[in-house]
This record gives structure tokens, C-alpha cells and sequence, in this order.
């Protein structure tokens, strides 16, 4: 087995969708679907039992949904990544995912391609959300984390992963979290439009993101 292997669970009540995903991925390089499991209490037994580095999770399913599956396979297994597997109609879904530990969440209509793709991503640390949705999120976000987390606990939780922001760049972060955008940062600050977009770029870096939903998604998960 290579080293960049990465070992898969597929879990849907669906069993259509578990046995077309694990023909299609299981012929993709360095994927091996390991465990195929119908529902959430079948999931976390399998993951026990087989650890596998990367789990679809579906979120709405009979005996136990993905959601509280989750939440335990994290707790018992927190380096075990676990991706949503979603359509359009469950977004009011997508944020109690994530908070209960969840790295993304993937769109059932998704090309093969590009989920083998999200699936190396997530398995090396990766946020994933997809383009087509991140508007939707971003809306969700703004409305329900807005002044959740005074700023010191969170630079105190960043600093724990090595993380070590400047006031400046902490500053803008949490304009972020309340839902401003970079003019109304630059206003808020005193600053110019460019040295905000400037802190914020660097801010990324160090958060290890590339958009404003994903910032906002690993502070939560802190």
C-alpha cells in the first residue's frame, strides 16, 4: 500500500449510492474503500473496528443520522476526517456538522474526479466547502457566530496549534467573525482598504485557509 493511500468509509442508507462510490473510488489512485456502513450506529462500529483515515458521512439517515455519528467518531477518534455528504436541502444541517467536528461536506452530484481531489485535501487537514454553496454558508455563518468567542480565547486556542497572530491580524479576524466585510473593517479600524486586505491575506496563511468561511469554520472547531 502507498504511503499517500487513504483509506475510506462510505456511509449512506442509500445502498446504491455506497456500492456506485465504492466502484468509482476504489479505481481512483491511492483510494481504498475499506468499509461501507448504512447508517450511523453501523458507522461507528466500523470505525472502531477498521480506522479508516477518511469517512463519507451522509447526514439524514434512519437509526442514527450522520450528524450525531459524528460527533461521537470524533470524540473517540478525532484524527479520523469526516466529510458530509449533502445535497442543496440540507443546509440547515451544514453548521451543526461542522461544529460537531466535521471537515466539509461534499455535494452528492459532485464528479469523481474532483471528489477524489476533496478527499486527498481533507485527509491532509483541509476545510472543504464547495464554491456553489459558500455564499448560502457564509450567510448561515454571519448570523449565528457573530460575538461568540471574545478575541483573547481565541488567540489563546490558536496559540495552543502553534498559531501566533498579530494584534493587528487578530483584530481583523475578529471583524471577520462578526460578519464585516473589508470595508467595513478598514472603517472600523482606521485603516486602508489595502492594509486590511494585506493583514487579512496573512492571516490565511497562518490559519492555513483561503476564504472567510473557512476562517470562520476553524475558529469554531478550535
Amino acid at each position: 500500500m502507498s504511503e499517500n493511500q487513504v483509506k475510506l468509509m462510505v456511509v449512506d442508507d442509500q445502498k446504491l449510492i455506497c456500492d456506485g462510490l465504492s466502484v468509482v473510488l476504489n479505481q481512483m489512485d491511492n483510494l481504498e474503500v475499506i468499509a461501507i456502513a448504512n447508517d450511523g450506529k453501523e458507522a461507528i462500529d466500523k470505525a472502531e473496528e477498521l480506522q479508516p483515515d477518511v469517512i463519507l458521512m451522509d447526514i439524514r439517515m434512519p437509526i442514527m443520522g450522520g450528524i450525531t455519528a459524528t460527533s461521537i467518531i470524533k470524540k473517540k477518534y478525532p484524527q479520523i476526517k469526516i466529510l458530509m455528504l449533502t445535497t442543496f436541502s440540507d443546509d440547515a444541517y451544514i453548521l451543526e456538522a461542522l461544529r460537531n467536528g466535521a471537515s466539509g461536506y461534499v455535494l452528492k452530484d459532485m464528479n469523481v474526479v474532483d471528489l477524489a481531489k476533496v478527499i486527498h485535501q481533507c485527509n491532509s487537514g483541509q476545510i472543504i466547502i464547495p464554491q456553489s454553496i459558500q455564499p448560502m454558508l457564509m450567510q448561515l455563518l454571519q448570523k449565528t457566530e457573530r460575538n461568540e468567542d471574545p478575541l483573547s480565547a481565541i488567540r489563546e486556542k490558536l496559540q495552543s496549534r502553534n498559531i501566533h497572530l498579530t494584534k493587528a491580524e487578530a483584530d481583523v479576524l475578529k471583524e471577520i467573525l462578526n460578519g464585516k466585510s473589508n470595508k467595513e473593517i478598514s472603517d472600523s479600524l482606521f485603516l486602508s482598504i489595502g492594509t486590511i486586505k494585506n493583514y487579512t491575506s496573512k492571516l490565511y496563511r497562518k490559519l492555513g485557509v483561503s476564504s472567510r468561511a473557512e476562517a470562520i469554520i476553524l475558529v469554531k472547531n478550535l
